[in-house]
């Protein structure tokens, strides 16, 4: 009889700890732990989703019951043991929280936790998603995580690390997973369709692993689906139909219909990707990061094929329409409506909203000193472009950071982002539409009676909050009759001290309330534009890429 088909992320998961992509650090943790004897009782596998939790936590509770282990603790798959396991043990549970998640099922483990195994040395229980747990559930669990049976070993995994108690954290030994990196998804890949004799080109491969966004399974299952797609080799062209992407060359297509101010033409393309199926969000994403990408070309690789200053432009205008899709109830017309607007006041210079252009802004300053000279008294202050930018105490900011946690309050939190959808509502006001649309790129971390702590997940929004922080903090009095400090700070770093907090629990000495003393940003005066947060290209070329890909050449003194 024929066997089934076997998906290729199925077939090729690791049988050994030596096959794990790109996670050296988790497994050098767990190798030294078993060289010493001094394996958990309880783990805690956080990270992305198909970057080996749940591989791992299989071969670890192989490790442990394997009775012929190799010097480099790779497992013998011939013993009893290891045979009982690849034939389903009873004694290895896997539980799926997901659709597990009430206390009925936590007590049914409890009551047969301290069974002895029917064969082997372990009864090791995974318990996957553990995040989704009720709260309820995670109580039953606890004390039976804190001290379980010499016999058993609990390994919990979580792509949602925020989400568990801190008092279940506290029993287990953490390790976080990384995101597995584009060449280890390529190499991977092509060991994979070597295997499978699937033909398939060296671009088609790269754009997998981009695509899969550091997970494994995302990659192998991507693979799968294009070899039944593609008979022959599998192209990149094969990658973008199946996946309703767009190549580079219809990007670069697109962006030259919209610099040359092609209406018709833009209009037209735009329905082509309508009919493609490809989602307006998905289509603004790859136009970013096609338009930074031939920045980069310019910068690094010195091809002047496209004015900078219009790319910059053009960067500004797709954040801006990206901000505007996350509420519209018509997408499209987001997209028509904004790119006709740009393409039919690029030329001109007086407009209420300008766009980031060099010569505009410096035909702007000059209007404002001729203006200035002859006694015209009834240009508004802000269009004198004297603002400020900033640099952080952070000393300050940590401060702030533990006043934030040290008088938290989940209903003020929950307060507040009832609030927060009022932002929506200021998008489009001239003063505040900026700041706005910043706020709405944000999420509400902690918050206390007087402080707000907030996650961003790119620095240029983080810049755009502290170069106009006055006015965040106005906006943010308007929307809800309260007057905040704000933090902000990057996910990584949320989730630092998400955990520092957790630890710190009990230390009533730590997480103290103390008043500041000096201010967290310290302003310096500086030429900048007044929509944008920046004070030239130069220096938003360098916020954007870093200065080691920015060279300046001297031509002039703009």
């Amino acid at each position: 009889m024929k066997m089934e088909y076997q998906a290729l992320y199925r077939k090729y998961r690791p049988t050994k700890f030596s096959d794990v992509v790109d996670q050296e650090n988790i497994l050098k943790i767990i190798t030294n732990s078993l060289k010493e004897n001094k394996v958990s009782h309880a783990y805690l596998f956080s990270g992305p989703r198909g970057t080996g939790k749940t591989t791992i936590a299989k071969l670890l509770a192989k490790t442990v019951n394997c009775l012929n282990l190799k010097d480099d603790f790779s497992i013998c798959h011939e013993c009893e043991n290891c045979l009982d396991i690849e034939n389903n043990s009873s004694d290895i549970i896997e539980i799926d929280a997901a659709s597990n998640n009430g206390v009925d099922e936590i007590r049914e483990l409890k009551s047969k936790i301290n069974l002895v195994p029917s064969k082997l040395k372990y009864k090791v229980y995974i318990i996957d998603e553990v995040h989704m747990l009720s709260t309820s559930a995670f109580n039953a669990l606890l004390k039976t995580l804190e001290e379980p049976p010499s016999h058993v070993i609990f390994i919990l995994a979580t792509t949602e690390f925020y989400k568990v108690p801190a008092t279940i954290v506290s029993r287990c030994q953490c390790l976080t997973f990384k995101r597995i990196s584009k060449e280890g998804l390529i190499k991977r890949i092509k060991e994979v369709a070597n295997l499978e004799n699937i033909k398939i080109t060296d671009e088609a491969v790269e754009e997998i692993a981009i695509y899969s966004e550091g997970g494994m399974r995302d990659a192998l299952g991507m693979l799968d689906k294009l070899a039944s797609y593609s008979l022959k080799e599998i192209t990149l062209d094969d990658f973008l139909s199946i996946n309703g992407l767009i190549s580079n060359n219809d990007l670069n297509t697109f962006i030259d219909k919209i610099i040359s101010k092609d209406n018709e033409q833009v209009l037209e393309q735009i329905n082509a990707y309508e009919d493609l199926g490809i989602d307006y969000a998905k289509i603004v994403e790859k136009v970013l990061e096609r338009l930074r990408d031939l920045l980069v070309e310019h910068y690094v690789k010195k091809n002047d094929k496209y004015d900078p200053k219009v790319l910059y432009d053009l960067v500004f205008v797709f954040n801006d329409i990206y901000n505007y899709l996350k509420d519209s109830i018509n997408k499209k017309i987001i997209v028509e409506v904004k790119l006709l607007d740009y393409m039919n006041k690029i030329d001109k210079p007086n407009n209420s909203e300008p766009f980031i252009s060099r010569e505009i802004i410096k035909n702007q300053k000059s209007v404002v000193k001729e203006q200035k000279s002859v006694g015209n008294t009834d240009i508004p202050p802000k269009n004198d472009t004297n603002n400020e930018t900033y640099t952080i105490d952070e000393e300050v900011k940590k401060q702030r950071i533990i006043n934030t946690f040290a008088i938290a309050s989940k209903a003020l939190k929950n307060n507040l982002l009832t609030k927060w959808s009022l932002l929506t509502d200021y998008i489009t006001n001239p003063k505040y539409s900026a700041v706005a649309s910043c706020l709405k790129d944000v999420e509400i971390g902690v918050v206390s009676a007087k402080n707000i702590l907030l996650v961003s997940k790119y620095n240029n929004i983080t810049d755009k909050i502290y170069s106009n922080y006055d006015l965040v903090l106005e906006l943010l009095k308007e929307i809800t009759d309260n007057t905040y400090k704000i933090v902000v700070i990057d996910e990584p770093s949320f989730k630092e001290e998400v955990l520092n907090f957790k630890n710190h629990m009990n230390d009533q000495s730590y997480y103290t309330y103390q008043e500041e003393t000096k201010d967290m940003i310290i302003k310096n005066q500086v030429y900048k534009d007044n929509n944008l947060c920046y004070g030239n290209l130069v220096q938003k070329a360098i916020d954007v890429f870093g200065s080691e890909y920015v060279s300046v050449s001297e031509k002039g003194n703009d």
